[in-house]
């Protein structure tokens, strides 16, 4: 069952501020508490700061099983995943939300202005993408 939480225009635009791609309030309040949960819990707590990544020079977008039919799926289930992989060997699996998606957009539109917008600085070198979050496993 979904709750309705009221926060102030601040808070949300704090959060917004978090936001990548077509991450929802709802993401993003999750992966605060996700790292909340994962430190010690005290507020004051020192956070060693990561190894800056490097720069991406180029990005592989690949689509399974291809391009074609991963359109095809994308339309006929609105939702995909999208494997990133950063220049650091790290990688992370994205849900897609797609309900707005439609035969006249575009796949490589809508990521390069969501989840790979700025992926040379955040470090992206591959994103792979499928209808089937077991596809990117």
């Amino acid at each position: 069952m979904s709750q309705v939480i009221r926060i102030s225009d601040e808070i949300y635009r704090r959060l917004e501020n978090h936001a990548v791609g077509f991450d929802t309030p709802q993401n993003i309040i999750e992966k605060l508490l996700d790292f909340y949960e994962n430190s010690d819990g005290s507020p004051n707590q020192l956070v060693e700061a990561s190894t800056p990544l490097k720069e991406a020079i180029h990005l592989d977008i690949i689509y399974y099983p291809n391009d074609i039919q991963f359109k095809t799926d994308l339309l006929a289930c609105k939702e995909a995943y999208i494997k990133l992989t950063k220049t650091d060997g790290t990688s992370e699996i994205k849900h897609w939300n797609a309900s707005r998606f439609t035969e006249e957009s575009s796949v490589n539109g809508n990521l390069r202005s969501g989840f790979l917008r700025d992926w040379r600085k955040k470090g992206i070198c591959k994103a792979e993408l499928s209808a089937y979050v077991e596809a990117l496993a």
